[in-house]
């Protein structure tokens, strides 16, 4: 299967080389057609794909069919037991999914599937609330096109799409109070990075 650019592989290299620093267990939460599995598979000890579109893990599956050291869950993340300790994660990441799911659970139970010293990455999506929101994402559009254009165009793979329901300020505010020390940026592309770390 090809690989391709859009606004959330656009991240991929970063999450990649943070969740190489620790090596071990990775979980991808919404891992689509696998393309991020693919690419976190060669550095680190497993890695496991959830995605409760069985289409979407058919494609993952396909595409890594020979890597051994990948399995497939599909299933609602927020539906699975939490791991016994030494099944638990030292990265979970969570590209362009979290607004599909209630936002301080999700949080909480992403957090219960770490592992101590282990890292949540999440690059998400927010709605624009506020004049600022609307004043920025304004700002960001020129420049994304461009920067569209010089990849070749947005390619999507054949998954489900939802519009996100919180402001950034509203999912910052979740995120201190469910994980706290989390730290939240707006990032270009019309995404922000949430990271933590569990101690």
């Amino acid at each position: 299967m090809e690989n391709y650019w859009n606004h959330n592989t656009a991240f991929h290299n970063e999450l990649v080389a943070d969740a190489k620093l620790r090596g071990g267990r990775v979980l991808d939460i919404g891992c689509g057609d696998g393309l991020l599995l693919q690419r976190l598979a060669p550095i680190a000890q497993g890695v496991v794909g959830i995605d409760p579109d069985l289409k979407a893990i058919s494609l993952a599956q396909k595409r890594l069919a020979a890597t051994a050291n990948v399995s497939f869950v599909n299933d609602d993340f927020l539906a699975m037991p939490v791991p016994p300790p030494e099944e638990r994660f030292a990265t979970i990441i969570c590209v362009a999914t979290l607004h599909h799911m209630e936002l301080r659970k999700a949080l909480q139970h992403m957090g219960e599937f770490l592992a101590p010293g282990g890292r949540l990455l999440v690059i998400g999506l927010a709605e624009d609330k506020t004049f600022m929101d609307l004043l920025i994402s304004g700002l960001y559009l020129v420049p994304i096109r461009i920067m569209d254009r010089m990849h070749g165009g947005m390619k999507d793979p054949a998954v489900r799409i939802a519009a996100p329901k919180e402001s950034i300020g509203e999912i910052r505010q979740a995120a201190v109070e469910v994980l706290p020390g989390a730290s939240i940026r707006r990032r270009f592309y019309y995404r922000y990075c949430l990271r933590w770390s569990k101690r």
